[in-house]
């Protein structure tokens, strides 16, 4: 599957990286919607997080969630998974949005 994240992954596209692993690379989205807006993102293409089958690209995503909020200073953040098209998942490949800072008013909880 070739996808955007697929070939920022591969070093094909541009992006502004703030982390990277083996299996797991960070970059500043290109729509933030807060202050501080990042994707954590799987090397290995899949669609859903729920088919991630390999226990180790699943840890390193919250590891490497874990190390960009202690990297960045974060002492309060978001982290949204959209998973299929009809919760708005827009890229059909995971990412986990980590957002901090102001936020706008329709993804402030109530």
């Amino acid at each position: 599957m070739d996808c955007v994240f697929c070939r920022i992954a591969r070093g094909e596209e541009p992006a502004d990286v703030v982390h990277e692993t083996e299996r797991v690379i960070v970059f500043r989205t290109i729509r933030p919607e807060a202050d501080f807006h990042v994707l954590v993102v799987p090397k290995e293409h899949y669609e859903r997080i729920d088919e991630i089958d390999d226990p180790q690209t699943a840890y390193e995503l919250f590891k490497a969630i874990r190390d960009v909020a202690h990297k960045f200073n974060l002492k309060a953040f978001r982290v949204v998974n959209k998973n299929g098209r009809s919760v708005g998942q827009t890229v059909m490949h995971v990412h986990i949005h980590v957002l901090s800072g102001n936020l706008p008013h329709r993804i402030v909880p109530r």
